[in-house]
């Protein structure tokens, strides 16, 4: 039985029986390379590691010297204690002239000249001695109302000249210029320390020579005595 040749498959430009060209079969193109979010993730991860160990590696490489600080706000002329400070570690290039750990009792006891905030270091320019009473001195308390000290306050430390003031009426008969209308009682006083009353009034405390501290004290109560701060 002889067989039967195998029909060659139709091209895809051949014509159809009817007389009509086949259709060309399109040609789909693979898809893209998707990215796949586990190995994004992973990506950030290594960058972020890499960026923080160059930070890490950055600090530790600058030397850092100890200095001291206040531990919360300190108001000018507030006392230092001890639990007011503490230890701080900061760049040794900077070129501030703090204190160190080793100037600690240096510092506790002493007086605030400038309100301090959180996290302040302290230097030598921020705080003082507190003022004492010298032989040949006295100290002298005044009550004061508003208007008779200075609006922006007082704190230890503080030079004042204590003025009296007067009335021009009561000038003797025949003063021309109406008598001095304030006479200082007490000259280059330095204020001891400074208390609230109420309504807004001040007890304040100088040190100042026996003599100016007597007459301070024999006109504390006549209402007239006002401070006026001055240069130190």
């Amino acid at each position: 039985m002889a067989s039967t040749p195998a029909s060659a498959p139709p091209r895809p430009d051949a014509a159809g029986t009817n007389g009509q060209r086949r259709a060309t079969t399109a040609t789909v193109a693979p898809p893209g390379r998707r990215i796949r979010a586990p190995e994004l993730a992973v990506g950030v991860l290594v960058t972020v590691v890499f960026a923080l160990g160059a930070v890490l590696w950055h600090l530790s490489a600058v030397d850092k010297s100890p200095a001291l600080a206040v531990t919360g706000a300190v108001e000018r002329g507030a006392t230092l204690e001890a639990d007011d400070v503490r230890v701080v570690y900061v760049s040794s290039d900077d070129a501030l002239a703090r204190l160190d750990e080793s100037q600690l009792d240096q510092v506790v006891g002493r007086v605030a000249i400038v309100d301090l905030a959180p996290g302040s270091l302290l230097t030598a320019s921020v705080i003082a001695d507190r003022p004492e009473v010298a032989p040949g001195e006295g100290v002298a308390g005044l009550a004061l109302d508003p208007g008779a000290y200075p609006a922006l306050g007082l704190a230890p430390g503080d030079r004042v000249n204590v003025v009296r003031s007067t009335d021009p009426a009561a000038a003797p008969t025949g003063d021309e210029d109406g008598g001095d209308p304030e006479v200082v009682v007490a000259e280059g006083a330095t204020v001891l320390g400074v208390e609230e009353l109420a309504s807004d009034r001040r007890l304040v405390s100088i040190v100042a020579s026996e003599a100016d501290a007597e007459a301070v004290a024999a006109e504390a109560g006549s209402g007239a005595l006002r401070l006026v701060q001055v240069s130190p």
